[in-house]
């Protein structure tokens, strides 16, 4: 008998090392839902600790660690939801890690959700040498030849944009896009996004950072083609 009261008087002094070490672990986790569940066990782990002392329940204590159960399960609700929303189907994930391998899966989400996908047989022009572009195009799968002139000069391989710098300028395209084989894209219309623009302006650059990396591409795969031929 003597056993168990002495056990029973230790507990709550190993509920609280339990919940101060995983209030330690929390803050070493880089996951924000997860550092929000370890917060959980730990304060429920005092909480319950808190009602344990030999002289009666600590009221104040397990009163402040239900509130911050409280709080963090809120949170923590939020970040699921908000996670499956920014859940990607399988082509959406190629595309990402294709064209926005480090930027946030939210905003990359956004800018998914304003684009809609087509499919273009062979031979179709997505881009005409001298107009004005009104869409911007995200290739999945398939290629396209580059033509200045009736002359090709390039190529865009699945991950690569099409039509960015005219769409970002809003000066006519320099060159001629046409599709190599049956070509499946991504496309935006500028309407639908220059209105996602004014509704949260960090989208505009998650698009820019994007295009700009995929232009770096194309200049040294254009300079070493440059290179091997000329």
């Amino acid at each position: 008998m003597s056993f168990i009261q002495e056990n029973l008087s230790s507990l709550p002094e190993i509920l609280v090392a339990i919940g101060f070490l995983l209030t330690f672990i929390a803050f070493v986790v880089r996951d924000i839902l997860w550092l929000r569940i370890f917060t959980i066990v730990a304060k429920f782990a005092m909480a319950v600790a808190a009602l344990l002392p030999e002289g009666g329940p600590m009221w104040l204590s397990f009163s402040g660690n239900m509130l911050l159960i409280a709080v963090n399960l809120f949170h923590s609700t939020l970040l699921v939801m908000e996670k499956r929303r920014s859940s990607f189907s399988n082509e959406e994930q190629s595309l990402k890690d294709a064209a926005f391998p480090s930027m946030e899966r939210v905003f990359v989400k956004r800018l998914f959700s304003a684009a809609s996908w087509s499919e273009f047989d062979q031979g179709e022009t997505l881009l005409f040498e001298g107009e004005c572009p009104d869409r911007l195009f995200l290739l999945f799968e398939g290629k396209a030849f580059v033509s200045v002139r009736h002359k090709r000069v390039g190529e865009i391989r699945a991950g690569q944009f099409a039509g960015e710098m005219s769409f970002l300028t809003m000066e006519k395209a320099g060159a001629t896009v046409t599709t190599r084989e049956k070509t499946k894209c991504l496309v935006w219309e500028r309407s639908a996004l220059e209105k996602l623009y004014h509704k949260d302006k960090d989208l505009q650059a998650v698009l820019i950072a994007a295009i700009g990396a995929d232009l770096v591409t194309k200049i040294l795969s254009q300079n070493r083609r440059t290179a091997k031929f000329g």
